[in-house]
């Protein structure tokens, strides 16, 4: 699976994904709130672990580019031993 999930994007979702799962029991919603709370955090939660969003894929929007290349890349460094 491709990652297009950029390291920042993933942090904020993370803590959006948390805070609606939190909103459940801060603000008890009912069911179909709790379910919509629920579904959501799930999601962003899923998409944080996954570093892939099925929107971002269907609008062809890739966070990831630059930092996962480099982190894929990245070869171990090999200086001078001092």
């Amino acid at each position: 699976m491709v990652q297009n999930v950029g390291p920042a994007d993933r942090y904020i979702r993370f803590l959006v994904g948390i805070s609606f799962l939190l909103n459940i029991i801060i603000l008890e919603p009912g069911f179909f709130g709790g379910l919509i709370l629920f579904i959501l955090g799930a999601g962003l939660l899923v998409s944080v672990y996954t570093g892939n969003c099925w929107v971002y894929t269907l609008l062809k929007v890739d966070t990831c580019a630059e930092a996962c290349d480099a982190d894929a890349g990245s070869a171990p460094s090999q200086g001078h031993g001092h």
